[in-house]
């Protein structure tokens, strides 16, 4: 798979996608989650473009391929860290590198937060790994240009190629231990203490052309059905993640749509209303 990452407020997005090199992305924040700000625009804070040379503001792009003698750490307890990731994302680097627009298959993964180091100011990260903050805030959108093409194909050792997806997570679960116990089958990741994920576009089967959203959160609860987002296969597509009033919306944009620096309300108000009527909008609820 290829890929082509915007990203902004969002808790760790970690992603495996494909994209198209003149895809641009941007992600915009409400100034806060408070109502009294629900008539303020949402502002650009971090940015990604794809267009040679790729550029990137505000964001940190990394893999779990922690390396001792180039960044991030590795250990027999939680495996490899997160480090800085190459440019087309296969080995870890020194520096924060942005990344180039295309994977060459989707067992390869990303993770992307802010550009922001934790500075003890994160509540726990592994010692001696490369950690930045995820993306704060109880309201944040992420804009994306992307596509999943079949060319992925990898030796299936582990994780699965031509599956690419789009995935956010609680940046606590990369900073320290994505699944399981550490070897003397003590419980370490916050999955079990609150911990979610939201997988907003995800090929689940080699080769699949659907695409499924669903949410995953302690306890086992999750929040999903049958529907699905056609993969893009050959063009990209223009797609937002929001997350806002203790609701996540996953919806595909219009091809004329405009990654601007700034977005009104109403704008983004538009793109999460929900229309029990139309056969497009599918409404999921979960446990509280």
């Amino acid at each position: 798979s290829s890929s082509s990452i915007d990203s902004n407020h969002l808790q760790s997005p970690k992603a495996t996608t494909s994209v198209s090199p003149t895809t641009e992305s941007t992600y915009a924040s409400l100034p806060s989650p408070d109502a009294s700000v629900e008539a303020a625009g949402w502002n650009c804070v971090a940015y990604y473009t794809s267009i040679e040379p790729a550029q990137a503001t505000g964001l940190a792009f990394l893999t779990n391929l922690g390396d001792d003698r180039v960044s991030g750490t590795f250990d027999t307890s939680f495996g490899s860290s997160l480090p800085y990731v190459s440019n087309n994302g296969d080995k870890c680097v020194s520096r924060n590198t942005p990344f180039n627009d295309n994977l060459a298959t989707s067992e390869i993964e990303l993770a992307v937060l802010t550009d922001k180091i934790c500075n003890g100011d994160c509540e726990y990260f592994r010692p001696k790994s490369t950690a930045h903050h995820g993306w704060e805030g109880e309201s944040k959108a992420l804009f994306i240009e992307f596509q999943m093409d079949h060319y992925n194909i990898g030796s299936d050792q582990g994780m699965l190629s031509d599956t690419p997806a789009w995935r956010f997570l609680n940046a606590a679960i990369p900073r320290i231990l994505q699944y399981g116990n550490d070897r003397m089958n003590i419980a370490r990741s916050c999955w079990f203490t609150g911990c979610g994920e939201f997988d907003a576009f995800e090929v689940l089967g080699r080769g699949e052309e659907r695409a499924k959203s669903t949410t995953y959160r302690q306890g086992n609860l999750e929040g999903g059905n049958s529907n699905y987002f056609k993969r893009p296969v050959g063009k990209t597509i223009k797609v937002t993640v929001i997350f806002h009033n203790c609701n996540i919306t996953a919806a595909v944009l219009d091809d004329s749509f405009r990654f601007d620096e700034t977005l009104s309300a109403s704008q983004i108000t538009d793109i999460f209303a929900y229309d029990p009527k139309s056969n497009a909008h599918s409404f999921v609820a979960i446990g509280t």
